[in-house]
């Protein structure tokens, strides 16, 4: 057997592999996940349609309204189960004292936390791949592309993947099962809306006198939302994490369309009219939509959903390592003790 075998393949895996899909739990699961995200999207449907025939909205604007409420929906239903799937997964091991069994195998302890994972985010990737069937349906309506789909899926993985190994850091600092679920979604709940609040309280502040568009704290772009807001709707954040100081004349946002492309115009502090246009600029999936690029600050010229991918991944990689540090029962960290000084012979 091979390295990447062994890494992706270990007795850890077997074992939760077999007895989580052997019981009633996890077809429950999926069943519920799929009710509720088809229901979630039968509803959005039926009001949309409603208020699509009173105020004249088009085919493609449905489709991407739809594709909005679905794909927030899903991130708000992963983070609800993510932390359930893994704050249990060590601390679980350490109730049912069984953890020390693990500790005397030929097993790693980075191996057992991989396994851990492993099982719990291939469960969290079946419910990715089962729920493609329903966000199909948004293609029926127009509006949503390929790659907006594709990114936006990306973002929901990486975030659910994300909430996985931080459970899997409390459950393994915390040693009770509850202690790590309360804290495992408190982490959710930071994440999702946490930082979003920031935004909103300590937002980036700039002056009434500039031309340029000025992007939220960086802080805000480990929340998904704001990601999956500018994918689905491919218009950029504006009226979010940015307070202009001493404005005098501001107005709404408005899009003009300008021969094939689309022109988004907004009212600037100073008086003026900022317009860009929604072309894309290079062709591809790892497109560069001017519009829906960062405007300034650490990720200038990304993608919101590009910065939000790498400090995630940043995130996971922290709460891997240290579970990794922390699991081994051999303590790593410690302060050094004064040794009692040795008695002296008569």
């Amino acid at each position: 057997m091979n390295v990447a075998t062994r890494a992706l393949w270990n007795p850890i895996v077997a074992k939760e592999y077999r007895t989580r899909m052997r019981t009633w739990r996890s077809p429950l699961a999926i069943t519920i996940y799929i009710v509720l995200l088809g229901g979630i999207g039968w509803a959005v449907f039926a009001a949309l349609t409603v208020s699509a025939t009173g105020f004249g909205q088009g085919p493609g604007s449905l489709g991407q309204m739809l594709f909005t409420f679905l794909i927030l929906f899903q991130v708000a239903l992963l983070a609800f189960i993510t932390p359930a799937l893994t704050a249990g997964a060590i601390s679980g091991e350490r109730e049912r004292q069984t953890l020390d069994l693990l500790f005397v195998t030929p097993i790693a302890p980075f191996s057992i936390i991989w396994g851990k994972l492993l099982a719990s985010m291939s469960f969290i990737a079946l419910l990715l791949m089962i729920s493609v069937p329903i966000f199909s349906l948004v293609f029926l309506f127009g509006g949503i592309e390929l790659d907006q789909v594709i990114s936006a899926f990306l973002v929901t993985a990486v975030t659910a993947m994300t909430l996985g190994f931080i459970g899997v850091a409390f459950s393994t600092v915390l040693r009770r099962t509850l202690a790590a679920t309360v804290a495992s979604y408190g982490a959710a709940f930071v994440l999702l809306a946490g930082t979003l609040l920031w935004g909103t309280l300590f937002p980036t502040e700039v002056d009434a006198s500039v031309t340029t568009q000025s992007a939220p704290p960086a802080i805000t772009l480990i929340s998904p939302v704001i990601p999956l807001l500018t994918i689905a709707t491919n218009l950029p954040v504006t009226g979010y994490g940015v307070r202009y100081k001493n404005v005098n004349n501001s107005g709404p946002a408005i899009l003009n369309s300008s021969g094939g492309g689309q022109q988004y115009c907004m009212a600037s502090p100073n008086g003026g009219v900022m317009c860009q246009s929604t072309t894309s600029t290079t062709p591809g999936f790892f497109q560069t939509n001017s519009v829906t690029a960062i405007p300034s600050g650490l990720f200038k010229g990304w993608q919101y959903w590009q910065a939000n991918v790498v400090m995630q991944l940043m995130i996971s990689l922290a709460a891997l390592l240290f579970s990794a540090l922390m699991l081994p029962p051999v303590r790593r960290f410690h302060l050094r003790r004064r040794r009692a000084p040795a008695p002296q012979a008569e």
